[in-house]
């Protein structure tokens, strides 16, 4: 978490008949979910794009911890017998072996846990696409203070009009972050930072109930609903702030007013 991370952070959300459980536990058992890059709609994001030029020592590198990974048995003169051999061979040139390379990359970002939010509460398109064209709802979380669960995993998303330029044989966890973290310019405007759990990958984390603080309802979310959530979030020992989006009347955007109960 840097110093520009803003205080408040955002996660739009529906509310259906599928969902409904799930979302219950957000209020009542303080539980958020944590996606993989794979339930991600945009088929661009966190999507491999990288270069597989690189130095012997850093193929090297490279094959020192695939090796631990795939032989963790291998004493240290094994395994650099076997990385001084495929290196020799050629085996990094191979069409087929990149190939694996790149897969296998693929693949450990995908086991990432990531958890998306953004900046802004008042996003008409976001409304539009991720809170059920206006009939959902947005979480407010507050980032401070940094003793909060996850804040070392926040960071800010880039947006780019091409993929980062970015070498395969990287560290690992750099590369994911870079991967993680860039975003066609097309989205800029959701002003997007991650929470990202390189170990446990996807599903479902426990947060401090006082990160939850406030709630806004979509400007057409109707009214059983909204009554629906305020009834979940009764039994939390620190109150919501509720909020109404509410249509501009003389241009195309949104306002928060505060409500009351």
């Amino acid at each position: 978490m840097s110093d520009k991370t803003p205080s408040a952070l955002y996660k739009y959300q529906a509310l259906n008949k599928e969902n409904r459980e799930w979302i219950r536990k957000i209020f009542t058992r303080n539980e958020i979910y944590f996606a993989s890059p794979k339930e991600f709609k945009d088929p661009f994001d966190c999507r491999v794009q990288s270069s597989l030029a690189a130095s012997d020592n850093d193929w090297e590198s490279y094959l020192e911890n695939m090796l631990k990974n795939r032989h963790p048995g291998w004493h240290y003169d094994e395994r650099q017998a076997a990385i001084k051999q495929l290196v020799r061979s050629g085996w990094h040139e191979d069409p087929g072996a990149q190939q694996q390379i790149v897969h296998d990359t693929q693949e450990a970002i995908d086991r990432t846990g990531v958890y998306c939010i953004s900046e802004v509460p008042d996003d008409i398109l976001m409304w539009s696409q991720y809170a059920d064209g206006h009939r959902g709802f947005c979480l407010q979380f507050s980032i401070v203070p940094k003793s909060f669960s996850f804040g070392e995993f926040l960071f800010q998303v880039k947006y780019t009009s091409s993929y980062p330029q970015i070498c395969i044989v990287q560290d690992r966890e750099e590369l994911t972050k870079q991967i993680l973290l860039t975003k066609s310019c097309r989205w800029e405007h959701e002003k997007e930072w991650r929470i990202i759990d390189f170990d446990k990958g996807k599903g479902v984390r426990i947060v401090p109930p006082e990160m939850l603080t406030g709630v806004i309802f979509g400007c057409e979310m109707p009214h059983e609903e909204r009554q629906l959530i305020r009834e979940w979030a009764k039994g939390r020992k620190i109150p919501l702030q509720f909020s109404q989006a509410m249509k501009k009347e003389k241009e195309f955007g949104l306002e928060m007013v505060k409500t009351i109960g």
